[in-house]
């Protein structure tokens, strides 16, 4: 499987969740876990399920665009 890279901004309180979740999975399994792996996993467990009706809540609700 070839791998494309493409950086993705992301909003600072996801990063901070990011962070927190990873030094708890490095705590758990005694092994360093990457930020993009786990934000990677996140993706590919969820990413399918995600709607338009998902997309535009998060924008009105978290972004507060119309």
């Amino acid at each position: 499987m070839k791998t494309v890279t493409k950086p993705y901004r992301v909003r600072d309180e996801f990063v901070e969740v990011i962070k927190e979740r990873r030094i708890n999975m490095i705590v758990e399994t005694r092994e360093d876990i990457a930020e993009a792996d786990l934000v990677n996993a996140t993706l590919w467990k969820h990413l399918d399920q995600v709607t338009t009706k998902d997309v535009l809540k998060y924008r009105e609700e978290v972004l507060q665009k119309d």
